[in-house]
């Protein structure tokens, strides 16, 4: 499949790849998003995972998204401020030649280093000026590159969720009556980094638009994602399962993430629109 010919898609399902083996699905969806990533690449890209090199921009330790792609067999740069998610993901990359970790910011990297693929997943909504790293990462796309952008929804179950679980001060019964039984390892060790950020679709694709960037595909992530559900009915897998898959059937505002592959625009002359751009102070 030729690489502008992808269509925007709003019902992603498919067998399991490689990748979602390693990630077991949980109340975010995760193993949904890695499914997502991996079918966008596919189609974009018809070569062999080790010739797709992709920057994943704010990847935490790595452990849900980097990782398992990198096992797949892809080429993976990570990028993080944080230096406990950084040294966490090196310690977990020990032995995978394909993923390289980095704590720092884009400008970083290797000047006029590009990638095939460049993820933006769950990052935005922490970012005072989102708008400075959207711009960032489009300077280390080509022409043929495709942006990955994950994100909450504003105004979905987990931001409400969260809000009430901190209004009501519910922290302090989990940790009261909480269970030494089961350990999750996060995707980040940064937990000190809130939302500053609620987008709305069309806000997403305003900023979408404002950078020339064109949707080509999209897909919702999980319904029910909140503390007060995590705490309570994520504790079932079947549960967990189910709550990923029931958004396929609901209103695209209804769930609690959502998932966008885009593709830079070229104008009718084939010039890059974003040679000429210019962030608006």
């Amino acid at each position: 499949m030729d690489s502008a010919d992808i269509e925007l898609q709003l019902g992603y399902d498919s067998e399991m790849s490689e990748a979602e083996q390693f990630v077991q699905e949980d109340l975010w969806g995760y193993k949904k998003r890695l499914g997502f990533i991996e079918s966008v690449i596919s189609d974009c890209f018809n070569r062999s995972a080790e010739e797709v090199r992709i920057l994943d921009v704010g990847c935490g330790n790595g452990s849900q998204l980097t990782l398992p792609l990198s096992k797949r067999g892809f080429q993976l740069t990570g990028v993080d401020l944080d230096e406990r998610s950084i040294a966490k993901a090196k310690s977990l990359a020990a032995g995978i030649s394909g993923a390289q970790f980095i704590c720092g910011e884009l400008k970083d990297l290797s000047s006029g280093e590009s990638f095939d693929v460049v993820i933006l997943s769950e990052v935005l909504e922490h970012l005072a000026e989102p708008e400075a790293l959207l711009k960032a990462a489009l300077a280390r796309m080509n022409r043929e590159s495709v942006m990955i952008v994950t994100v909450p929804n504003g105004f979905g179950e987990f931001e409400w969720d969260s809000w009430m679980f901190r209004g009501l001060r519910l922290q302090t019964i989990v940790d009261a009556v909480a269970r030494g039984d089961r350990q999750v390892l996060a995707s980040t060790e940064n937990h000190e980094s809130g939302h500053v950020q609620f987008f709305t679709r069309r806000r997403l694709q305003r900023l979408f638009k404002q950078f020339q960037l064109k949707i080509v595909r999209e897909e919702s992530g999980s319904f029910l994602s909140g503390p007060m559900v995590g705490h309570t009915l994520a504790r079932s897998q079947r549960f967990v399962e189910w709550n990923a898959r029931v958004t396929k059937r609901l209103p695209f505002s209804w769930a609690s993430s959502w998932y966008f592959a885009l593709r830079r625009q070229m104008s009718a002359g084939g010039e890059d629109i974003l040679d000429s751009y210019v962030v608006q102070e």
